[in-house]
């Protein structure tokens, strides 16, 4: 777990390793515990366990359609909120190439991903503009393998002086939440998406590098699912991660 402490005009970041993978090329950093999924997803391939690994790729990719639900908490820019989630929805719709689509829903149980706005938002007592915790995992019942996933995303909407975040900062951290959530780690450079929080010039996409490492992921993903055998016996067997990333 990495900490982001926010101050007035830059959000602080730790160094983070970009990590390689087996199959394909990536030019931004990945979250290690991403690559420890895939791996687990490659050695269940190799095994011959082509239902498992298949389980655990599709998990990363979440489906064409992710169901989102907003709690709006305390915040009072209701409009800005709306504006920073449709325009993170937009950035990485559009960068995938519409491969994947958000939809808002009415509850959380519909909801794979629940966001919660507040005024305070804090990590072990310090300020941050925004964290996101996920679970991913598979389940077998009666040989039958179901990917599973789920992301809390929290969203600041005040600066340290308790000052409005413009929508254009939150923006900048709901789509740095989802590029986590997509598989990619934190960097140290000031604007890029996965980097820190600049408020006077939050970032509104994803670059070339970030968009081409997502695609990577979500391509060995698909060469993962499309080893997967008809008819293979699913061994019971349940397993996955939760990480905890704050921005």
């Amino acid at each position: 777990m990495r900490l982001h402490r926010l101050t007035s005009t830059t959000l602080l970041v730790a160094l983070s390793v970009a990590t390689g993978f087996a199959t394909y090329k990536v030019r931004a950093a990945v979250h290690p515990s991403v690559s420890e999924h895939l791996d687990t997803a490659r050695v269940q391939s190799q095994l011959g366990n082509d239902n498992e690994a298949g389980g655990y790729a599709q998990s990363m990719l979440m489906g064409p359609k992710i169901h989102v639900h907003l709690n709006y908490g305390d915040a009072v820019q209701l409009e800005d909120c709306d504006r920073a989630v449709a325009g993170a929805f937009d950035m990485w719709e559009t960068a995938l190439g519409h491969q994947i689509h958000f939809e808002l829903v009415d509850t959380p149980k519909e909801a794979e991903v629940e966001v919660t706005f507040g005024k305070n938002v804090k990590l072990k007592g310090q300020i941050v503009s925004g964290y996101i915790n996920w679970s991913r995992s598979i389940s077998t019942t009666t040989g039958e393998v179901k990917p599973l996933f789920s992301a809390d995303v929290k969203l600041r909407t005040t600066d340290p002086k308790g000052r409005p975040l413009s929508f254009e900062a939150m923006r900048h951290t709901f789509g740095h939440e989802l590029g986590h959530m997509f598989g990619l780690d934190d960097v140290k450079q000031i604007g890029k998406l996965m980097g820190p929080l600049d408020l006077r010039r939050p970032v509104s996409k994803p670059d070339e590098s970030e968009i081409e490492t997502v695609l990577a992921i979500r391509d060995e993903c698909k060469s993962i699912i499309a080893k997967r055998g008809k008819g293979t016996h699913a061994q019971f067997f349940s397993g996955g991660c939760s990480c905890h990333h704050d921005h």
